[in-house]
């Protein structure tokens, strides 16, 4: 972002919640999103569906992990008090206003979507042998 707003570089992608003040700010300008639908807090700027890229989803997403063989009570009971926190309409709304979708569904939801986007996303991966630093 920094980069982008110093005229570093010629093109950022951020989630909303990173974006959109500097959009807003009108110090920079957005081209796309990149969900299914129009974000509400950036309603003018269309998706990459709507121009021209059928099927195009890309989101920022955030998780809760623990070690694998953590008891499955221990990970219902921080599912369910996360879930019922991330509900409380005093922080769901401050969550709202950063421009975040919440989709509360515990572990297996959470398990499918990481396989989704596993099987999404390893290909480019592979493809353009992209590797960690370390």
């Amino acid at each position: 972002m920094n980069d982008a707003l110093a005229g570093h570089v010629d093109l950022a992608i951020g989630s909303a919640a990173l974006v959109t003040p500097q959009i807003s700010g009108g110090k920079l300008r957005a081209l796309a999103q990149t969900g299914a639908t129009r974000t509400p807090g950036l309603p003018d700027v269309p998706t990459v569906i709507e121009s021209g890229f059928p099927g195009f989803e890309s989101y920022a997403w955030w998780g809760s992990f623990t070690a694998g063989r953590t008891p499955r009570a221990i990970v219902d009971r921080f599912s369910n008090a996360l879930a019922e926190t991330l509900r409380e309409p005093e922080i769901k709304s401050r969550i709202e206003a950063m421009q975040i979708t919440l989709q509360i569904g515990g572990p297996d939801v959470q398990r499918k979507f990481l396989a989704d986007q596993m099987k999404l996303w390893g290909p480019v991966v592979k493809e353009h042998n992209i590797k960690t630093d370390s």
